[in-house]
């Protein structure tokens, strides 16, 4: 499979992973629904404005991973893009390494389980590219 191939497919699962937060920062529905889903019912203030700090940082960590990926497209040396494959199948690791957790050891905070299966299969695409990837 091509390498700039995976890029696309993962920029893409990525936007699919972070659409939930952008939508609750302009949404009032929709943050209160993924707000009940951890604090209840009836959240403090605290905890509205910590999750609308983490849907924001999150948000834009991962938008700019997004455009990392597709600025990676321009590269067309097989042995950098394997490199840069392999360093953003880490970073995709680590990011998918929470929910799993969370996900195996049922306590309540992971995220839903399309969100778990794109990252992990962001994480799987990612580093077969770093191995058996080609231009």
């Amino acid at each position: 499979m091509k390498i700039k191939t995976i890029f696309t497919i993962v920029a893409v699962l990525a936007f699919l992973q972070l659409l939930p937060l952008p939508l609750s920062l302009f949404n009032a529905d929709f943050k209160a629904m993924l707000l009940a889903d951890v604090f209840g019912d009836t959240p403090s203030a605290d905890a509205v404005k910590l999750f609308e700090n983490f849907a924001m940082v999150v948000g834009l960590i991962f938008t700019g991973l997004i455009f990392l990926l597709i600025g990676s497209r321009s590269f067309n040396d097989e042995a950098t893009l394997r490199r840069l494959s392999f360093l953003y199948s880490v970073i995709w690791g680590f990011c998918a390494l929470p929910d799993l957790i969370s996900f195996i050891t049922n306590d309540g905070l992971a995220a839903p389980l399309p969100v778990i299966i794109m990252g992990l299969v962001s994480y799987g695409l990612l580093l077969y590219g770093s191995k058996k990837g080609t231009v």
